[in-house]
This record gives structure tokens, sequence and C-alpha cells, in this order.
């Protein structure tokens, strides 16, 4: 049987989880070289990106994300991936802190590589729709809304980056989720997100404010909200 494999990127983000899910350390799914972390559980894994060994800070941002979940998929016997971790969300799309939303498409919105004559900006953008029956249940099962969750490796955000959130029609904004959904599609793994906002993409706060405010109660509900997507997962 194929086991459940759960990636959140930030330590603040997965300590409450692994505490509630009571998973045990593991050592045997990443190399040395990499600083990625796993926990075991039943018929289930973890994983964590571990720490920068330059700054000391979490390894967050896209490259991180599908560095770590390749690998894993590359070892491990794993039916579905479960993203879970923050985001910013929209006002503008019905969004507010606390607000729980399972993409149903991932895409990036500051990969630009515009080369008129060939497809490269699509590529750049790289929409990957994320319709599996295993996230269709989870969103109908527990209530939550779908739609984009348009990824990049800034916290912050520039004038071009709103042009492309807004033609990928982006409810939320995250820096790891477009990069997992290529990932999942290469090893044809059914994905899951599940995205709690920390702070409004379209608000009049900046970003890094509200994302330390929130931080805390998103890990929480986190912990509230991961058991009961394994529940509805399990039938």
């Amino acid at each position: 049987m194929s086991k459940l494999l759960i990636s959140i990127a930030m330590e603040a983000e997965a300590a409450p989880l692994i505490s509630a899910l009571n998973l045990s350390p593991s050592t045997s799914l990443f190399p040395k070289a990499l600083p990625f972390l796993s926990y075991e559980g039943e018929n289930l894994t973890l994983i964590t990106s571990g720490k920068d060994s330059v700054t000391g800070v979490d390894n967050v941002g896209t490259v991180p994300a599908a560095l770590m979940v390749s690998h894993a998929l590359s070892t491990g016997d794993y039916g579905t991936v479960v993203n879970c971790g923050t985001c910013g969300g929209f006002i503008k799309r019905g969004m507010s802190i606390g607000s729980v939303m399972i993409p149903s498409v991932g895409a990036f919105h500051d990969r630009r590589i515009v080369i008129p004559g060939t497809k490269f900006e699509e590529y750049g953008v790289g929409k990957r729709e994320v319709t599996n029956a295993k996230a269709d249940l989870v969103r109908s099962s527990l209530g939550y809304v779908g739609g984009c969750c348009t990824s990049g490796d800034s916290l912050d955000h520039v004038s071009t980056d709103d042009t492309q959130m807004d033609a990928n029609e982006a409810v939320a904004k995250d820096m790891e989720f477009a990069s997992i959904a290529q990932v999942c599609s290469l090893y044809d793994v059914d994905l899951v997100g599940v995205k709690v906002v920390t702070d409004l993409v379209d608000g009049d706060k900046p970003s890094f404010e509200e994302f330390m405010e929130n931080l805390g109660t998103a890990a929480k509900s986190l912990q509230e909200t991961i058991p009961r997507v394994i529940e509805v997962l399990k039938k």
C-alpha cells in the first residue's frame, strides 16, 4: 500500500503538526548532503526543508521544495503528496486571515521568459491543473475553496508580479506550490494542497508584518486541519 507524503517548508509550521500526528524522526529518507528532515508515522511521512547551513534560517522557496519532494518520490512508495503551509490571500477573491484553500491550479508569477515566437513565456508561467479525485474530495468534504495558488521566490511582490498574479487569477500566493505541482505531474502522483492565509496580498499592511503576526495561528490551524484531511483521504 502506498504511503502519504506530507510536505511542509518551515519548522514553525511543521512542529505542531509533528506533535499532533505523533511522528518520530527518521534519517533514512535523505542523504547527509541534503538539509531536509523527515518524520514517520503510520503509513505516512512528513518532510520539512530544514535549515540553511550559512544563515541558519529555514530553506524556503521553489527550489528546496521541488528538490525535497522529488527526492522523496524517487526513493519512497508514495501515492499522494499533501503540500501544506501558509500563504498570502487575495481579498478581491474572498480570502481573509485564517482562510483555508485547496488549490486546483498551480502557476508561477515571477518566471518571466519573454522570447517572441516561442513558448518560453508559457513555460515560465508553468500553469498546472491540480485536478484529481482526492483533492476534489477534500475540498468538497471540508468545504474549502479552490482556485489558483501562484508561487514565486520573493515574500514581497512588484508590479510585474501583480500583473501575472492577476493573469493567473490567483486566490493565494506562496513560495512552493507551483514547483511541487510540476514535480507531482512528472511522477504522476496526486497532489493535495492545503494553504492557510497569514497575510493579505492586496491588503494595506506589509506582507512580512502580517506573516509574522499570524504564523503561530496558522500553524495551529494546520495542526487542526491536516488530521481532518488525512481522514478524508483514508476514505
